[in-house]
């Protein structure tokens, strides 16, 4: 049991949609939507918004959660891809957390690894999918939550590292990232499926960087803008 010296309450986090991301084509095409995630602590927080064909499940969700959509104070993206970011518009008063930018209404103010919401719940820097990318470490009665965006893509991705290495402008720093958050977090929020708890028996690093010595030594994204 985590214990807190605060007297704020662990906060809760509820998966409101787990993402999903199924290739198709030999790594050609993605059949995909992004895992959409509700915050509950001293503030109410939303991390990520899925595709817009997601509006009604967002809005439903919420109802169920007792929150409506002028109750969510930040909104936070753990990156700028179409299916994490196409619904923020639905939160016109929430604070909007993209990148390293802190927007409050047209109000942008910056910071550079971390920033902290309350004393639950901090947003950090998870570059590897890309050199904006953050995630979100949550304190919770369970354990320490990270939400990940597409550092993680789903459970066990590990074992096929060449899914998450399909889509990462920074290889090396991505799998040392994933390293570390691996070894911190208690469970998994990853961007394209539920939550999981992280298997602590696993060295990810050591199996990924058996994988990744030989997917470097050719194009291993699909922008073809990675190439060792």
């Amino acid at each position: 049991m985590v214990k807190y010296s605060h007297m704020i309450k662990p906060a809760e986090v509820i998966v409101l949609q787990p993402g999903y991301a199924v290739w198709q084509k030999r790594l050609k095409a993605q059949k995909a939507d992004g895992t959409i995630s509700l915050i509950k602590s001293s503030q109410n927080m939303i991390v990520d918004t899925g595709l817009p064909k997601d509006k009604d499940l967002i809005l439903k969700k919420l109802k169920t959660n007792g929150l409506t959509l002028e109750k969510i104070d930040f909104v936070i993206c753990t990156h700028g891809d179409a299916d994490h970011i196409s619904n923020n518009n639905l939160f016109p008063k929430a604070v909007l957390i993209v990148g390293f930018d802190i927007y409050h209404g047209d109000i942008a103010t910056f910071f550079q690894k971390n920033f902290k919401i309350d004393e639950n719940v901090t947003v950090t820097s998870m570059t590897g999918h890309d050199e904006r990318s953050i995630g979100v470490l949550v304190k919770t009665v369970k354990g320490l939550v990270a939400i990940t965006g597409d550092l993680f893509e789903y459970e066990n991705d590990w074992k096929q590292a060449r899914e998450w290495i399909a889509f990462s402008k920074q290889p090396k720093a991505h799998i040392k990232n994933r390293a570390k958050v691996w070894e911190l977090a208690d469970y998994i929020v990853p961007g394209h499926g539920p939550k999981f708890k992280v298997d602590k028996t696993v060295n990810i690093l050591e199996k990924e960087m058996k994988q990744l010595k030989e997917l470097l030594q050719r194009t291993v994204n699909v922008y073809g803008d990675v190439k060792l």
